[in-house]
């Protein structure tokens, strides 16, 4: 397999430099036989391999000390990431190593999981599926987000969650279930009690986007507790959000405030739903108090990049206040814009579970102007059809 790489990388190699097969192989084999090393239909012998590379600037790294040692060292990055522990210091480290990885049998295993860390591949791995070994192909799948085919090759735990989540967000919720269930079980057998709780918090996501709040409330508990015994603080703050936003969403508002007041996040969104408690308890200056938290703090947990994420966001945070400055807001047409500005860049650019929580106050502008056809248009499309 390393053989195989070697001649892979020496073919895009050999194409970024604009080099022909003559100019490279001058004075170390015939074309026919690099064309053959290129191709995988031969590995190559050591000595011209090392020579052919050479040539092209790359100092291949294959010493037995080097390789024991990174090779112990992916390994420990491996079973972090498999068992669902933090790998937020990989990326760094990758980098820092970047010229003896990628110059070495381990270029694969430093390409895959810098794709994983920086969230874009640094060149086209497609190239490289050849040269893979079933693991690095696994994870390649799963960055390629084909699940369908990685789940009929593997049953660890950490792909089961990841293909859940991404069926959660999809809003394929009875799927999400199935799947992160099946996680669930996986990692209890193979003692991961970290993808137990980020199966456990995305079964309370699927529940609370279907309105059933016994099950939420079940599935939150459970992974509120295990966050707790694995000192999760950021699992504990994004599990009390969630279980907030559900009850708002079902008109629970004195519980939503009591959670989000109990487990404080210097988070955007946090500060959003903090405002609307307020909003619907009367308490304007706090309101007030909470939309300038929202408009200072960090946003993590609306999806999407930073630019579209913040222009949603600011919407979001505008119709809160336009409500508390205008007590007929209703019978304004300019609050009937930026909701429905705000409602259909939802649609297009966030998952189902958010445009959800928004879509009553959608409602109630369509009854309070009479626009009975667009209500029922909007309930039958959205609630009767799950689109939401």
């Amino acid at each position: 397999m390393n053989r195989r790489l070697q001649g892979i990388l020496i073919r895009k190699r050999r194409q970024m430099a604009n080099w022909s097969q003559e100019t490279l192989c001058e004075g170390i084999c015939a074309v026919s036989y690099l064309s053959k090393i290129e191709q995988g239909k031969t590995e190559g012998s050591s000595e011209v391999l090392y020579l052919l590379l050479r040539r092209l600037g790359i100092l291949w790294r294959e010493e037995p000390e080097f390789c024991r040692e990174t090779s112990n060292w992916f390994e420990e990055w491996y079973d972090r990431l498999f068992s669902g522990e933090s790998i937020r210091e990989l990326g760094p480290a990758l980098a820092q190593h970047r010229q003896d990885y990628r110059n070495s049998p381990f270029f694969l295993d430093w390409l895959l999981l810098s794709w994983l860390t920086d969230g874009h591949p640094s060149e086209d791995v497609k190239d490289f599926v050849p040269a893979m070994d079933e693991r690095q192909y696994q994870l390649y799948l799963r960055l390629t987000e084909r699940f369908q085919e990685l789940l009929r090759k593997s049953d660890r735990s950490y792909f089961l969650l990841e293909a859940g989540k991404r069926l959660f967000w999809q809003g394929e919720h009875g799927d999400a279930i199935v799947c992160l269930q099946r996680g669930m079980d996986q990692a209890y057998r193979e003692r991961s009690l970290n993808i137990m709780t980020e199966c456990c918090l995305f079964l309370g996501n699927c529940y609370s986007s279907l309105n059933q709040l016994k099950q939420t409330q079940e599935h939150y508990a459970d992974a509120i507790r295990m966050a707790r015994s694995l000192g999760r603080q950021d699992l504990m703050e994004v599990i009390t959000y969630n279980l907030a936003t559900t009850e708002l969403q079902m008109g629970l508002t004195e519980k939503a405030l009591y959670h989000l007041l109990s487990a404080p996040w210097n988070e955007a969104m946090y500060f959003h739903k903090l405002a609307i408690c307020y909003e619907r308890l009367g308490q304007k200056e706090k309101v007030r108090q909470a939309l300038e938290q929202a408009q200072t703090a960090p946003l993590k947990a609306l999806p999407g990049g930073p630019v579209q994420a913040r222009e949603i966001f600011s919407q979001m945070c505008r119709l809160v206040q336009f409500r508390q400055d205008d007590p007929n807001y209703l019978k304004n047409p300019e609050y009937g814009q930026i909701l429905q500005s705000c409602f259909q860049n939802m649609k297009k650019k966030l998952p189902t579970s958010f445009v959800r929580f928004h879509a009553v106050w959608l409602d109630e502008w369509y009854v309070a102007n009479r626009q009975y056809r667009q209500a029922h248009e909007f309930i039958r499309y959205f609630f009767l059809n799950n689109k939401i």
